[in-house]
């Protein structure tokens, strides 16, 4: 009890010499609170993911489905040339911008979609959608897809509008396509065609169906070197759609074959003991007598190429052009009978899937 009233007594006169200045504490070191700079530099964006866009032809409840907005501006209505590619659009149609991007083709709405990219002046990933009050819905993608400067005008002459889509996959030449819906009671796809370059709608004997003339490359895959820029026409038939049909219309490579005759009649007359051979398509790797001796001619002449390579385009032609007997011809003239027969039946399968049925 003693010990604990000494203890109160020596803390208490502490207090009071401490009050009348009489013990000096221990200054407490104060440091300076370290200020934070935050960055200035400009945020990293949101990543939102790689837009991919499928090319399929699917039903879906509503445009929302497609990847990406409705374009920024209105969309580019169809248009053509006056008095040169201008078509005849049937008496109900409605072509017309309204604020959505959209075009009125009979009972359908066509809307076009885009992906918006500052770094290409078009719509790198871009869709058109098809859409009717009866439920059908038809969504496209492309890189780009676009609306064919035909739509809205009767191709097929049954006093029904159609549609014309243009559809590319991007990168280099591979791969476009020519889709053609007839906006009936029924959508219905009469066209689907992949030719190598945009062709062009034509009515070449004036029945008021229009024929697709389409630009196509030929390669061959057995002739190295070996190939064809011609032209394919497609003709609408009403069960069928529109069908390879170059047969019928025959002039359209006429100027192409007489080219190509008179380029081999003059070659052969200047160089008469020149050999005519297809080479094969693997010309370097262990190359067969033949191929050697086209190797050889070819040295000793620029043109032997261009002339060898005039017989298969001219087969081409023929074949297309519903002349199988011209083709086989020139091919005897020119080769053994059993390699002329060989090389026929080469160039058939090269030009599978563009000739007349």
């Amino acid at each position: 009890m003693l010990k604990i009233k000494i203890i109160s007594i020596i803390v208490l006169l502490a207090i009071i010499l401490s009050a009348c200045g009489a013990v000096t504490p221990y200054p407490t070191p104060t440091m300076p609170s370290p200020t934070l700079i935050l960055p200035t530099t400009t945020p990293l964006p949101t990543l939102t993911g790689t837009p991919t866009i499928t090319s399929t032809f699917e039903n879906t409840p509503t445009p929302e489905t497609v990847f990406g907005y409705p374009t920024p501006e209105a969309a580019e209505v169809p248009t053509c040339v006056p008095m040169m590619d201008c078509l005849k659009l049937t008496p109900n149609i409605q072509r017309q911008d309204i604020s959505f991007n959209e075009l009125y083709i009979g009972k359908y709405v066509l809307r076009s979609w885009c992906n918006v990219d500052s770094r290409y002046d078009f719509c790198p990933y871009s869709a058109i959608t098809i859409s009717s009050r009866d439920g059908q819905h038809i969504e496209i993608g492309g890189y780009p897809v676009w609306l064919g400067k035909e739509t809205g005008a009767d191709l097929t002459g049954d006093g029904t509008p159609d549609i014309v889509i243009n559809w590319w996959s991007g990168g280099g030449m591979c791969c476009q396509k020519i889709l053609l819906y007839e906006a009936g009671d029924k959508l219905k796809k009469i066209m689907d065609i992949g030719p190598d370059h945009v062709g062009t709608f034509t009515d070449l004997n004036g029945d008021g169906t229009y024929e697709y003339v389409a630009p196509e490359d030929i390669s061959s895959s057995f002739c190295y070197n070996c190939g064809a820029f011609t032209s394919v026409v497609y003709e609408y038939q009403p069960k069928l759609g529109y069908i390879p049909a170059t047969d019928k219309f025959k002039d359209v490579l006429s100027a192409d074959i007489k080219e190509g005759l008179n380029f081999i009649n003059q070659f052969t007359e200047q160089n008469p003991n020149m050999l005519f051979y297809f080479p094969d398509i693997n010309l370097y790797d262990n190359p067969s007598a033949d191929d050697k001796a086209y190797l050889k001619y070819w040295s000793e002449n620029a043109d032997y190429s261009r002339a060898v390579n005039s017989v298969y385009e001219l087969v081409v032609n023929y074949l297309l052009a519903g002349q199988q007997s011209n083709g086989q011809k020139i091919l005897n003239k020119y080769f053994p009978s059993d390699k002329a027969s060989e090389y026929l039946l080469g160039i058939k399968n090269d030009l599978q899937g563009l000739l007349a049925p």
